[in-house]
């Protein structure tokens, strides 16, 4: 039965522009890992009316983590002040955006 304007199209019909759509997503979703060598908290957020951020050297680069809680932000420091010989900060990052991390041991 043939499609008419005011029929709506049927996803095989549309197939072919899911796939490339696909396709450019996950080219711009790509997650990237690393171990933080550096951090860097904002207790004020800059520029005001921004979000206060969590910046960790990972990959070469500074990666932000805005508005992040009191855990994440006390566990950082764990790693980075108090126990650097023995715990680290894993880091999932898309672009400069830290996507998740996780605190542990070397």
């Amino acid at each position: 039965m043939p499609s008419t304007p005011s029929d709506p199209a049927t996803a095989p019909a549309r197939a072919a522009d899911v796939s490339s759509f696909q396709k450019s997503l996950i080219a711009a979703l790509a997650v990237s890992t690393g171990v933080a060598s550096k951090y860097w908290l904002e207790l004020v957020a800059y520029p005001p009316g921004s979000a206060r951020s969590l910046w960790l050297f990972v990959g070469g680069a500074w990666r932000h983590l805005d508005n992040p809680s009191d855990g994440i932000q006390s566990s950082v420091q764990a790693a980075f002040c108090n126990c650097p010989d023995k715990l680290e900060v894993a880091v999932w990052y898309s672009g400069d955006i830290i996507v998740g991390l996780v605190v542990r041991s070397k």
